[in-house]
């Protein structure tokens, strides 16, 4: 059976071990790291035990390790794949249903092919084609960061919350385990995908180059949004800028995760509506067909 958040649950597992045996004192050679490797200690052990880390999880171990806190890292970078998993599997369970009947259609066109005609599984192969051709488009825009997708209707209003996430979850980590905040912001923008978000960070940075402090930085390149802003601004004064990305973070989180399950949800329905009235067309037409051979 398919599980939408096996694999993140398998990581937060191997992450966890890991995590413990750091904590335990166990010789990092015994674990079948390499000390050569410096800072890419962590992501080497993470790679032996088949976890495929994010840009973001990359940047947080590296800096985990500079610093002596790469327990608790790791420790962190676990809850998060649960997380992960956990709204993965929110979203499958909003989705099954209507999947299922829409990967039954084809088979249903094939089996009634010789009764109601070859209209029904034209049609269907032309809208999932269609389809297709949509999913590959817009995951090549991802992939590509393509600043034109926050002018879309619902995927913009979805990405202003998601693409802020990776930038918040390098920073707290960087931040918390005593990396400068220049050097933490820096490098937290190489986890960032989308293109004009990267741009807007990018314009923050020098600005915090300059010696401006975070919070303004951030309100003259207008990167992330007011929200967050207002979250960092309002710790930053109060000299709990760690706090308030944890804060920030959460929030990002909690109303990205809110904002994809309803999308999940209306899409579901959406295809659920679609599947029923494409099983109502098949069949009404077979049963007419089959009368019209019976000459009735």
């Amino acid at each position: 059976m398919f599980a939408p958040g096996a694999k993140h649950h398998k990581a937060a597992l191997a992450l966890d071990d890991l995590a413990s045996a750091l904590d335990a004192g166990l010789p990092i050679e015994s674990l079948g790291g390499n000390v050569d490797l410096e800072d890419h200690v962590l992501l080497d052990l993470a790679w032996q035990r088949g976890i495929t880390l994010t840009a973001s999880e990359k940047i947080v171990l590296e800096a985990a390790w500079k610093s002596g806190n790469a327990g608790k890292a790791l420790r962190g970078r676990a809850a998060d794949r649960r997380r992960q998993a956990e709204f993965y599997e929110e979203i499958w369970a909003g989705l099954r249903y209507p999947v299922i009947l829409l990967c039954m259609l084809p088979v249903v066109a094939v089996a009634t092919y010789a009764v109601i005609g070859p209209d029904f599984a034209i049609a269907l192969a032309i809208a999932y084609g269609i389809l297709a051709i949509v999913y590959l488009i817009m995951a090549r825009k991802l992939g590509r960061g393509d600043a034109n997708l926050e002018r879309f209707p619902i995927i913009g209003s979805l990405l202003e919350d998601v693409r802020e996430l990776p930038y918040l979850e390098s920073l707290h980590a960087q931040y918390g385990a005593g990396v400068p905040i220049v050097e933490a912001h820096g490098a937290a923008i190489r986890s960032v995908k989308m293109r004009a978000l990267r741009e807007r960070l990018g314009q923050t940075q020098q600005y915090l180059s300059e010696g401006i402090e975070l919070r303004e930085a951030l309100h003259r390149s207008g990167a992330l949004c007011q929200e967050t802003r207002s979250l960092l601004a309002t710790g930053e004064q109060a000299g709990q800028l760690e706090d308030a990305l944890e804060r920030a973070l959460t929030r990002r989180r909690e109303v990205a995760g809110r904002k994809m399950a309803t999308a999940a949800r209306r899409i579901g329905q959406i295809a659920y509506a679609l599947a029923v009235v494409a099983i109502v067309y098949v069949v009404f037409k077979f049963y007419s067909s089959y009368f019209a051979m019976m000459g009735l």
